[in-house]
């Protein structure tokens, strides 16, 4: 039998359009604490949904470790039984979790530049380190590349916007690729992330001076891995997390 905790729903909101946050509440483990990045696999008992998948499902965690006594995640509603359960719920019922676990952490050295590269839903363990990293105040410099449709499916950028004013060290490079689609207006980019994107944004001659974070579905994370290879970055210095099941 697995260890787990017993975290109640607390909230649950549209943090953007086809996209839910849910959040728990960690109180009944004052000590529950992770490392901004990490994840953690959830679970529901007697779910009013279930199909043949499992009936538990890995999640970055979007929130910040100083977010204490919650733990809030974020994702696409593709209508499977789980999430469909998740979303369907009643506020107070517990959740099984278990973690946290993984390593899509900031690295330690301050001297070491950080760029993160995602898109639509790969943002949440990224608002976590980015969301943290503004809190403390830390020196490390962050860019993130984050790439969406539309700017109405792009979830928490308008924090990240806010993050941006907020904290000098972080500069945020969005981009939209299907503005013939949305219904809100956009003033930024609205090519593809590809290497000439990646060159101009973050220049040439990064290898060994920045470390490359890349989030995302399978065929996102290997297209950006070998852009960077054609620019000569070193797969030392690359770090990825794929996203599976969406």
């Amino acid at each position: 039998m697995k260890d787990y905790y017993l975290f109640p729903l607390k909230d649950r909101f549209e943090a953007a359009e086809g996209t839910m946050a849910f959040v728990f509440d960690t109180s009944p483990k004052p000590n529950f604490s992770f490392a901004a990045g990490q994840y953690v696999e959830v679970g529901i008992s007697d779910p009013p949904y279930t199909d043949e998948k499992k009936d538990h499902r890995e999640f970055s965690i979007a929130s910040s470790p100083n977010d204490k006594g919650a733990l809030m995640i974020a994702t696409r509603m593709s209508g499977s039984a789980f999430k469909r359960s998740l979303a369907e719920i009643p506020l107070g019922t517990p959740a099984k979790v278990e973690g946290p676990r993984g390593n899509f952490t900031l690295h330690e050295n301050p001297n070491v530049k950080a760029v993160f590269i995602t898109g639509g839903i790969g943002i949440t363990p990224v608002r976590s380190v980015v969301k943290y990293a503004t809190e403390e105040k830390l020196p490390h410099s962050i860019t993130l590349i984050y790439s969406n449709r539309t700017p109405e499916s792009a979830v928490f950028l308008g924090e990240l916007m806010g993050w941006e004013k907020e904290n000098p060290n972080f500069r945020l490079v969005a981009t939209m690729t299907e503005m013939d689609k949305a219904k809100k207006s956009w003033n930024g980019p609205t090519r593809m992330v590809d290497a000439a994107f990646l060159k101009e944004t973050f220049g040439a001659g990064e290898s060994g001076k920045t470390i490359f974070y890349v989030v995302g579905p399978p065929g996102m994370v290997q297209g950006i891995t070998e852009a960077l290879k054609e620019l000569g970055i070193s797969r030392d210095d690359i770090r990825f997390e794929e996203f599976t099941g969406y």
